[in-house]
């Protein structure tokens, strides 16, 4: 989210529901509750308007004042309205209109998976309009010592978890062409920490790149990968290095329909 200062002008000029929006993301970005004149200076806004929109949150229970810091955080009526959100959302409904985006834009097959334990799931899958494109496995369970959507989930775990789950190496009816050894997966998983990606050449299947990235949550944590998979003529490094800002771009649109705001 971008908090810089917006020009006085543009934001006065807003209606009055959109600026009282801008004072509540602002409310529900910061740890600490900020003071009248932080969020005047962050949204744009005079004090004295600042002033009069907090004291309607106030009035409808959408912010409360702290009596002895005067200032102002989310209230209860936020919680309501977020839980109410939540229980009317699936994972499906937030995705496919982003995943059906991307797949025309690219041309490539998108793919969402959650973890499910210490499994990894296909959940979706779009593919586009060509004769050749390749596939998910969508609906078995797989294991996470292999995959570029196997990684992000691994990333999220403990060092603990991981080195449990490497040690294992669960057996799959599907026999990857060229999983990663241990020392490469944990090198893998410190690169994908680093980066904010994972990429697979060849290594479930041949013939086949992968690249994944996560989508978020509500509560910023990881609430599924989503992923472009094609033959690896038309997957090279060097097209998921042009791809990546798109995958990117669908990740968050999803994250956003999923009540992820990022700080």
């Amino acid at each position: 989210m971008d908090l810089s200062p917006v020009p006085a002008s543009r934001v006065e000029e807003r209606g009055t529901l959109r600026r009282a929006v801008a004072v509540l993301d602002l409310l529900a970005a910061d740890t600490a509750p900020p003071s009248v004149r932080a969020i005047a200076e962050r949204t744009g806004l005079s004090k004295s308007a600042v002033q009069r929109i907090l004291a309607e949150l106030e009035a409808v229970d959408l912010a409360v004042r702290d009596p002895a810091t005067r200032r102002y955080r989310l209230g209860p009526r936020t919680l309501a309205l977020g839980s109410a959100y939540q229980r009317g959302l699936s994972l499906h409904a937030a995705a496919i209109g982003p995943m059906t985006d991307l797949a025309a834009e690219v041309g490539e097959t998108v793919g969402l998976s959650v973890g499910r334990g210490d499994r990894l799931i296909h959940v979706e899958q779009v593919e586009p309009e060509r004769r050749l494109s390749a596939r998910f496995h969508v609906g078995r369970p797989l294991p996470l010592w292999f995959g570029a959507p196997a990684r992000l989930l691994l990333a999220a775990r403990p060092a603990e978890e991981i080195l449990r789950l490497l040690d294992d190496r669960e057996l799959t009816d599907i026999d990857p062409v060229n999983p990663p050894a241990a020392d490469e997966l944990r090198r893998q998983v410190e690169e994908v920490r680093r980066t904010g990606h994972a990429r697979a050449f060849e290594e479930t299947i041949e013939g086949v790149h992968t690249m994944s990235v996560v989508v978020r949550g509500a509560d910023g944590a990881l609430a599924a990968v989503l992923s472009i998979t094609a033959p690896s003529e038309r997957l090279p490094a060097s097209r998921m290095d042009e791809l990546l800002p798109q995958l990117q771009d669908a990740a968050a649109r999803i994250s956003g329909r999923l009540g992820h705001r990022p700080s």
